[in-house]
Formats: C-alpha cells, structure tokens, sequence
C-alpha cells in the first residue's frame, strides 16, 4: 500500500469523506431587536462578579453503548472549564490592545486559530473590548455531548453554549448575547475548539450600539494535495467474513481540498486485472485471496493511485449504516425493478432506508449497462451520503455528525483510527456533491478461461490517470 499521509484522508465514503461552514438559526431570544443603550441610573459595583459557565445538560456515547455517568463527569467538567475560559478570555476582560485578546487563541487548534483571528468580532468583544470599562455576567449555560471510541477515550465534544451580559462604559450599558455551537477535540493534552458556528451581538465601539453578525468555521481535510480513499463493498453474507470475501462493489475516492472538489470511479468487479503473488484474476478475488491490503495493492498497481485508506463493510453493516443516519436522499436516474436485489423504484428523487438502499446498490439486471450500470448506482449513493449529511449539518449544526461517527465506528473497517476517520467525516461537508464526479472505469464483458469478464479498455486506463493526477475527473 502506499505510504499513508495518516494525518487523514476522507472517509468520504459513508461516509465519505472527508466541517464546511453550517448554518442554523439564531435562537428567539438573540433574534429579537437588540435592547436600546440605557443610561446607568446608579454606579455599578467597581468588580464583577467571575464569569461562571452552567453545564445544564451533558450526555455521551460510546461506540455501541452510551456513557455511564462516572464516564462522562472527568471529561465534561474538563470541556466546561475550557469553554468557561475562553468566554471569560473573549467578553468578560476589557482591553487596551488591538487584535485577539491575551490567551485568546490558546483556547483554539491550531488548525483554527487564522480562521479565529479573521472572526474575531464574532468570537470576542473584538474592537469594543477598548472602549468598555467591565462586562457583568448574566445567564451562561453550556448543553454537552461527548463522543469516546470503543476504550471509552473521550474524542469529540460537541457543546452548544449561550452567554448573556452587559457591557459597561461610563454611564451606558448595551447588552452582549452570545450563542455558539463548538466542536472540540483532544489536542496538545487539552480539549480545545477545532469548528464553531456562532452569532453574537456586541457593542459597536462607538455608539455602544448592538450589532448582530454571525461566524462559522469547520477544519477542511488537513492536506492541499489530493487523497484518495478505497470504497469497499464486500458480498459476505451473514456468517461469512467480511474481510475475506469476493468484493461486490469497488470505488475510489479522490478528494482535492485546494479545487474543492471529489471524484468517485468504480472499478468493475469482474475486471480481468493482475493481483500480486497470484497471477490474474477477476479483481474482486483479491479480497478473497489476501483480504483488504491485497486488494488495495492490487487497485494502485491497475491504477497508479496512491489509496491513503480503505473503508469496508458488508451487505448487514451497509444496510444498519444507512439506517443508523436516518436513510439517504438519492435521485434515480430511471425506474429501475430487479426481483432479485428486491428493488423497485421510480425515476427522480428517492428517501432510502437501508434495505431500498442495498436493493438499489445491488441491481443490475434492469440496468442498460449492466454491471457498469450498477457501479454507476454504487457511486450514486456515495453522492446521496455526502449530500444527506452535508444537508443535515446545515440544518442541525455539527452535533448532526455524531449518528454518522457512530454508524462509521460500529458498522464499518478500515485501517483508519476512530479519531481519524472522524477528523475525515467533518470534512465531508466541504465537498459540494453537485461538484463531484462519479463515473465508472469503461470496457466491455469478455471471456478468458471460460469465466465472464471485464475487460478494461484505454479509456479506464485515462481515466485512472486523470485520477492519479489530481484527484479530478471533471477534466
């Protein structure tokens, strides 16, 4: 296998991979019109009291199980304390400096922080933070759920924090509201904050009037050049290994963060190809032969592509991935009835659970192409998947990655550690699936020793260069 960037790459295929900047609505409270500055009708107390962060409600999930309560104590309170100071650090200590406050980015990965600083009037007092003699506290309440791998290690902290305060400067006073959804991972020993989506009203610095504005960031995948991830599906059926059965689809995924772009080409899997240390053979026995290693060797050999990491499963792990995410959003490109795979459908858009899923993902005697015809479809629902959830961030903010983590680590292999493949699944998002390729590698059926192959034409071999390349099939 070629050498592994390991920093990550995308598990662009649940998955898949590979957090774009979400959306949400701003909570009633902070969506009405800002309260007027009002005149402080007596003089305030010379301190404030300490900013102090209420954790109102806190729950965690383990892969298969949810956190028991002493599980969940150590690390909630060490999230409380990190979100509590950085709130301190950003709206409670007015002063006299331009740019980020003292501290201020040790509360951010370094991945965020340039991000932090260009979004510093959104994250902090920004520019008032001159013109404004204290901040009172008010209501500061923190909700929480943290995410650990199967040894119960924290890994991802998902927190929804909202603030209330008063900014006081001579005999004014204007409100400071604040509402932040955080993401935070381990790094450098310490939970720090890797992706937020944020609005907030601040003073303006000269007139203390409100100003409402909003901020988001999600970290991207952490490499500018392309990576490349194998999509395995194998045809183990209950029983049977996963790892050591004839693979039923096969597909790479490329990614190019620096065009922003994703490319998916399956790999017919009766291709007559050379599978190392065992002669030639459909490529779909490789799997069979030496298990997901081999068959990765095998696809950068027929390719040249690099593949950084494969990712598994099965037609069971499959079908309880989709369902475990609440289903895909495909469009069928014509209707499509095959009894054999059970599948039934109409052309145009279709919300599939995971068993029309795995009917669509199998069907093939009803496709004018065949088995191509059904890569075709395989790649389609790898679309569907980077679709659902992008939609499903933008509509309920990073926490809706959490099903998609756990589904990953309990129904899928891969030779990616948990937290990288979650690093990977919070950058799928940044992938436009209108901007993604899927395309199938093309040549015709054939015969060699009395078995039905895919003979692979010079076509495939351009378009697996094209890949190689740049991770880019749109030309």
């Amino acid at each position: 296998m070629a050498a592994r960037t390991r920093t990550t790459t995308l598990a662009l295929a649940i998955i898949v991979l590979l957090v774009a900047a979400c959306t949400g609505d701003l909570p009633q409270d902070a969506a009405a019109p800002s309260p007027a500055v009002a005149a402080v009708t007596e003089a305030p107390e010379t301190r404030p009291p300490a900013f102090a962060l209420a954790l109102s409600q806190a729950s965690g999930h383990a892969v298969g199980r949810p956190l028991r309560p002493e599980e969940l104590a150590g690390p909630a309170e060490a999230v409380r304390r990190r979100l509590e100071g950085f709130l301190a650090t950003a709206f409670a200590q007015p002063a006299d400096v331009r740019g980020a406050p003292p501290g201020f980015l040790e509360h951010f990965a370094a991945s965020a922080r340039e991000r932090a600083v260009d979004d510093l009037a959104r994250l902090s007092l920004g520019a008032a933070a001159r013109e404004i003699a204290s901040v009172w506290p008010g209501r500061a309440s923190l909700e929480l759920e943290l995410l650990t791998d199967r040894g119960g290690h924290p890994v991802v902290a998902f927190a929804t924090v909202d603030l209330e305060a008063t900014a006081v400067a001579g005999e004014t006073k204007a409100p400071i509201r604040h509402h932040g959804e955080y993401v935070l991972r381990r790094t450098g020993g310490a939970w720090r904050i890797v992706s937020y989506e944020v609005h907030s009203r601040v003073p303006r610095p000269a007139q203390l009037r409100a100003e409402t504005g909003e901020a988001a960031f999600a970290p991207g995948v952490p490499s500018s050049g392309p990576m490349f991830v194998l999509v395995i599906g194998s045809d183990a059926r209950p029983g049977q290994s996963v790892t050591h059965t004839r693979a039923d689809s096969i597909h790479i995924v490329g990614v190019n963060p620096r065009l922003g772009r994703a490319s998916i080409l399956g790999i017919p899997r009766d291709s007559w190809v050379p599978i190392p240390g065992y002669g030639s053979d459909k490529i779909n026995a490789a799997l069979v032969l030496g298990g997901p290693d081999l068959l990765v060797e095998s696809v950068e050999r027929l390719s040249g592509v690099p593949i950084d990491a494969y990712v598994l499963t099965g037609f069971e792990g499959f079908q309880a991935a989709v369902d475990a995410v609440g289903g895909l959003d495909v469009v069928v490109p014509f209707p499509i009835e095959d009894a054999y795979a059970k599948a039934d459908f109409d052309r145009g858009p279709e919300h599939v659970d995971g068993r029309d899923a795995l009917a669509l993902a199998r069907a093939r005697h009803d496709l004018p192409d065949g088995d191509f015809g059904r890569s075709l479809n395989q790649g389609r629902l790898l679309v569907a998947a980077i679709a659902t959830l992008r939609d499903q961030v933008a509509t309920h903010g990073p926490v809706a990655l959490l099903p998609w983590a756990l589904a990953g680590a309990e129904h899928l292999r891969s030779d990616l550690a948990f937290q990288e493949m979650f690093s990977l699944l919070a950058a799928a998002p940044a992938f436009d699936e209108r901007r993604t390729v899927n395309e199938v590698a093309t040549g015709h059926v054939g015969s060699i020793g009395g078995k039905s192959v895919v003979i692979l034409d010079g076509g495939a071999y351009a378009q697996m260069r094209d890949l190689a390349k740049d991770a880019d099939l749109s030309g």
